[in-house]
């Protein structure tokens, strides 16, 4: 059997947070791996802890205790600027309410992460690309209020892929979208991550992604939980990214 890349590992995470005079710890000594060009899902009920570990996972939240390796660098031990950089060249993200930014048209909301990362004269060329092959190239110039739910969730799966990441994190990215549209939604956005061969992990309550999945995950009393069989050997990336001080 092939071995397969570890693009992300997680070693004894735990996460805690501070209500009031309490402690609430969401997620509890969590380890796990995550390879190239599979999608996991992650399974669990409202406030389980699903978004903290994506969170975690992309470094905009930092862990109590414990790490997180992506691509063989440790997001936990790097700076805020550097987590920043980091998730800017080599993660993508699509959000439940697609996070588009009203004031720019369908075209400028794809080419900005291009474009913030010093890649702006290849922006338009890559976000046409993509607008094309989630079928909105036609809107290219239309604003986000004027597109459907569907519409704005294919422009921020555009978004997501337009700078090329290894790595795409899928908060919810149908929960605000009816039954039809969100089974086109999660098709196109596996469709695309499958064809680039780039590691999707989605956080998700609804059971009727699992169908689609390589292993599920459920997030439970801190806990991640998988029924998975046996996984093939790890091999990790040969040489990690190198991040900007």
């Amino acid at each position: 059997m092939a071995t397969q890349q570890t693009v992300v590992h997680l070693h004894q995470l735990c996460k805690e947070f501070v209500e009031g005079n309490q402690r609430r710890q969401v997620l509890s000594h969590v380890n796990g791996d995550f390879y190239r060009g599979e999608f996991a899902v992650l399974l669990g009920k409202s406030g389980s802890g699903k978004s903290t570990l994506l969170n975690l996972i992309s470094g905009i939240e930092s862990p109590s205790s414990g790490e997180v390796l992506v691509a063989g660098n440790s997001i936990t031990a790097m700076k805020e600027r550097q987590r920043t950089l980091f998730r800017r060249d080599h993660i993508g993200f699509v959000f439940q309410f697609f996070n588009l930014i009203p004031t720019l048209t369908v075209l400028e909301n794809v080419t900005l992460p291009m474009e913030l990362a010093g890649n702006g004269r290849s922006a338009t060329q890559a976000a046409m690309n993509l607008l094309e092959q989630v079928g909105l190239a036609d809107r290219r110039d239309t604003f986000p209020d004027k597109l459907s739910r569907g519409e704005q969730q294919r422009v921020a799966i555009a978004r997501a892929l337009v700078h090329d990441p290894m790595l795409v994190l899928a908060d919810e990215p149908t929960g605000n979208l009816d039954e039809e549209t969100g089974q086109r939604v999660l098709k196109l956005l596996l469709d695309l991550t499958r064809r680039q061969n780039k590691t999707l992990i989605m956080a998700t309550h609804s059971a009727e992604v699992v169908p689609f999945a390589d292993r599920v995950f459920r997030v439970h009393d801190g806990q991640l939980l998988t029924t998975a069989e046996a996984v093939p050997p790890l091999r990790p990336l040969q040489k990690p990214f190198i991040v900007p001080n």
